[in-house]
């Protein structure tokens, strides 16, 4: 079996146990999947995943997540129907358990794109769809299509209106930028989890980082998301910003974002760094998941295109935009006051605190 040329996730035992047909879909890594054509039972396992799926109407049908989904990020149980009644909790999601998962007789899972352990699971006889690659910003849009595909039309149909709703918003930022000179795009460094650690030019962070005006000091790392580099490397750099995202991932050795943030400030070996002296060091915003990794992401390239060039989007609210999103992907009403408290990384306000 070939993982990255044609994968059929439904086993002999599981089309003798569900006498179902299947559906091929093609995900944004051009690979060949075979699921269930109805599928009621999700195990979201893939960190992104139960974002996905809320996003196209099947959170419902969720009966198994990691533990990370309910533990990680607190918008996330506010704003999501269902994440606090899940049925079955799977620790150390990225090596399960497989007798749990077996347990829990699910019609798919969203998995990582780890061959073994998705040949392990699929040996088992549970369905699986691996995480498709996200090396361009359009992958954004096109992962969300790929599940789609496994849900079924009334999915299709949400995931064409998020494809609008996110060629309007490029568009627009695109718009907005024209073409800027590349000695007048700001340097930028984007730290994953922790200030040593980058995603290079096999993500689509650089490309982000360019749609918003900017120039990605990592354009030219042969490496992907989530790479570890050294001090003089980042002082080679010198970027005029820096932004950190995935912050307070505890599975992923990441710290909570304030915390974060002051030890840069309070470590020695980055004084001489121009952003840390322009004080143009910045956390993304979270919500309901990491921006940088999941639906949000479009949100963050408006974000980012507003740091960099506030003169250029003097009429872009990102308080706008967030309760936008929320409202019109998670049918959740946010007040002006949760959506600037999701901007400055705040908690959602606990009931009869503040």
């Amino acid at each position: 079996m070939k993982f990255n040329n044609s994968i059929h996730l439904l086993s002999s035992l599981t089309l003798a146990f569900l006498v179902l047909a299947v559906v091929v879909i093609s995900s944004a890594s051009a690979s060949t999947v075979e699921v269930p054509k109805d599928v009621n039972k999700i195990g979201c396992l893939f960190g992104p995943s139960y974002e996905k799926v809320v996003i196209l109407g099947a959170e419902d049908k969720i009966t198994m997540a990691s533990d990370s989904h309910q533990t990680l990020w607190p918008w996330s149980n506010i704003v999501y129907k269902d994440l606090n009644k899940i049925p079955v909790i799977i620790k150390n999601a990225q090596t399960p358990n497989i007798e749990d998962l077996v347990k829990n007789k699910p019609d798919v899972i969203f998995f990582w794109n780890t061959p073994e352990t998705v040949q392990k699971i699929e040996d088992a006889g549970i369905p699986v769809v691996p995480a498709p690659d996200t090396k361009k910003f359009e992958d954004v849009k096109t992962s969300l299509d790929s599940y789609a595909q496994v849900l079924g039309p009334d999915a299709k149909a949400i995931s064409k209106d998020y494809a609008d709703y996110f060629d309007k918003k490029l568009a627009y930022v695109k718009s907005n930028i024209g073409d800027i000179p590349s000695d007048q795009r700001p340097s930028v460094y984007f730290a994953i989890r922790k200030p040593l650690q980058t995603a290079g030019a096999n993500s689509d962070i650089s490309e982000m980082i360019s749609l918003a005006g900017g120039k990605s000091v990592t354009d030219g790392l042969d490496a992907g998301f989530g790479t570890d580099i050294t001090v003089e490397q980042l002082l080679k750099w010198n970027p005029d910003y820096i932004i950190i995202d995935h912050c307070g991932a505890s599975n992923l050795g990441s710290k909570p974002a304030d915390q974060t943030l002051q030890e840069m400030v309070n470590d020695t070996r980055f004084s001489d760094l121009s952003a840390m002296k322009n004080q143009h060091v910045y956390i993304s915003p979270t919500g309901v998941f990491f921006w940088d990794a999941g639906q949000q992401q479009i949100l963050q390239l408006m974000w980012l295109a507003k740091l960099l060039h506030p003169d250029k989007f003097q009429d872009l609210n990102m308080n706008n935009e967030v309760k936008e999103f929320y409202s019109k992907f998670y049918h959740y009403e946010l007040t002006d006051d949760q959506a600037d408290r999701i901007l400055k990384l705040l908690p959602p306000v606990k009931s009869g605190g503040t």
